[in-house]
C-alpha cells in the first residue's frame, strides 16, 4: 500500500506526459498515433511509444518499445531488456549486496498519479537483487498536494516505474520520495522541485521538459537549490529543452548501449534522438571545454535506445516491459550523486563532472560534433 503525505506544491500547474481519462490522443501535423499490444495508443512526437503530451504542459521523456509483449509473471524466467545488474556493470558499479536501503534520499518529481508505484517497485528491486523500499520501514514516500491525490495518467505511470527502477539500480542502498505534482503545468512541476528539496534530499531527478524559449526565469529559480544535484534528462526530439538547459542542473543525454570484448565490456554512440546543443543560458563557470558560447548540454549520458532497452515492471501496461528514452539518465545520475554524498554545501549545476571529466566512460560521436561521457563509478560525482 502507498503511504501520501500531502504537502503544499508552490505555483500553478506545470504540464507533462498527458492527461489522464483522456480519449484516444489525436496527433498534431507531422505526429502519428502508435498501438502496441494490450497497451492504449501513445502520441509520439519523435518515435513510437513515446510520451503523450497535453498542450501547455511539460512533456516527460520516457519511450515505449512497443514491439515488446508485455511479461505479467514477476518471476518471469525470462524479461526483455537491460537488468539492474547489466546497467550496474556497465556503468563500474559492483554487484548489489542486498544492504538495507537506509542511505542518503533521492527524491523523484514527476506529474499525475501512480497508484501502483510502491508495489511495482517492489517487483523490480526483489528480482534483481536489491533490499526492499518501502513505506512501512521508512525507504519509500509518497508526496502529493494537499489532500489530492493527482488523477491516473499512463505515460506518467511509465515514467514514475522507470524512475524508480533506475534511481533503484545506481542507488540500492538509497532511500527515496516520489513527489507527484497534479499535472505538468510548468509552475506546477517547478513547485514539486522545491517541494522535493524540502525534503533535504541528496538528489532531485528530473525526465521532462519543454522547449527553452517557452520556460521563464521565474521557473528557472525553482531549479536553484544549493547543496542538492538537481539532474534532468535532455528530452527525445534532438533540440534544446528547459530545465535541463539550466545552469542550475545537472543535464543528462542518451547513449546506444551494447556489449563488447572491450575490457569494459560495453560500447556507447550517441542515441541521434537525444537533446542536445547550445542553450540561451550563459556558460556557468563549471562549464569548460564546450564549442558553445553559451552553456551547452548535455553534461554526462546514459543509455537511452530501446534496443534492447530497460527492463522495467509496470502493472498498468501488464507486468515487465522495455522502456527507453533519455528519462533513463536522470534519476539514474541522480542516485550516482546520492551514492557518493558528497556534492558540496553551496554546489549547484554540474561542476564535479567538468573537474573529473577524465573519470568518464567514452562516448562515440558518431558524426556528431561532440559527446560528453558517460558514469564509470562515482569518480565524476
Amino acid at each position: 500500500m502507498n503511504h501520501y503525505i500531502t504537502l503544499a506544491v508552490a505555483g500553478a500547474l506545470l504540464t507533462g506526459c498527458g492527461a489522464g481519462g483522456a480519449a484516444g490522443p489525436v496527433p498534431p501535423p507531422g505526429g502519428t498515433v502508435s498501438q502496441g499490444t494490450g497497451r492504449t495508443p501513445q502520441y509520439s512526437r519523435a518515435l513510437p511509444g513515446a510520451c503523450t503530451v497535453v498542450l501547455g504542459e511539460l512533456g516527460c521523456y520516457v519511450q515505449v518499445n512497443l514491439a515488446v509483449r508485455p511479461v505479467a509473471d514477476p518471476n518471469a524466467a525470462s524479461i526483455a531488456g537491460f537488468t539492474a545488474t547489466d546497467l550496474r556493470s556497465a556503468y563500474g558499479l559492483p554487484t548489489a549486496d542486498g544492504s538495507p536501503a537506509t542511505g542518503p534520499l533521492i527524491a523523484i518529481v514527476a506529474a499525475y498519479d501512480d497508484p501502483n508505484a510502491e508495489s511495482d517497485l517492489a517487483i523490480y528491486r526483489q528480482r534483481f537483487g536489491l533490499a526492499p523500499c518501502t513505506s512501512a520501514g521508512g525507504c519509500f514516500t509518497k508526496v502529493t498536494s494537499p489532500g489530492i491525490i493527482p488523477r491516473y495518467n499512463q505515460s506518467w505511470t511509465e515514467e514514475i516505474s522507470l524512475d524508480l527502477a533506475m534511481a533503484s539500480a545506481a542507488c540500492p542502498t538509497c532511500r527515496l520520495a516520489l513527489i507527484e505534482a497534479q499535472n505538468g503545468n510548468p509552475n506546477v512541476l517547478s513547485g514539486a522541485v522545491d517541494t522535493a528539496a524540502a525534503l533535504n534530499p541528496a538528489a532531485i531527478s528530473n525526465s521532462y521538459g519543454i522547449p527553452q524559449g517557452k520556460s521563464s526565469a521565474q521557473q528557472d529559480s525553482h531549479y536553484d537549490h544549493p547543496g542538492i544535484a538537481i539532474v534532468a534528462s535532455t528530452g527525445d526530439d534532438g533540440t534544446v529543452q528547459f530545465p535541463a538547459s539550466s545552469a542550475h542542473v545537472t543535464a543528462v543525454g542518451g547513449t546506444v548501449l551494447t556489449r563488447d570484448a572491450s575490457a569494459r565490456g560495453w560500447h556507447e554512440s550517441v542515441w541521434n534522438y537525444s537533446g542536445a546543443g547550445c542553450t540561451t543560458t550563459p556558460t556557468p563557470a563549471w562549464q569548460t571545454g564546450t564549442s558553445c558560447s553559451t552553456r551547452s548540454i548535455p553534461d554526462v549520458s546514459f543509455v537511452a535506445a530501446l534496443n534492447p532497452g530497460i527492463a522495467v515492471y509496470d502493472s498498468s501496461d501488464g507486468g515487465w516491459i522495455v522502456l527507453g528514452g533519455t528519462s533513463a539518465g536522470s534519476p539514474f545520475v541522480a542516485g550516482l550523486y546520492a551514492q557518493a554524498h558528497d556534492f558540496g554545501a553551496a554546489a549547484g549545476g554540474a561542476p564535479s563532472i567538468y573537474a573529473n571529466g577524465s573519470s568518464l566512460n567514452p562516448v562515440d560521436a558518431s558524426g556528431h560534433s561532440s559527446t560528453p561521457g558517460s558514469p564509470n563509478g562515482l569518480g565524476a560525482f
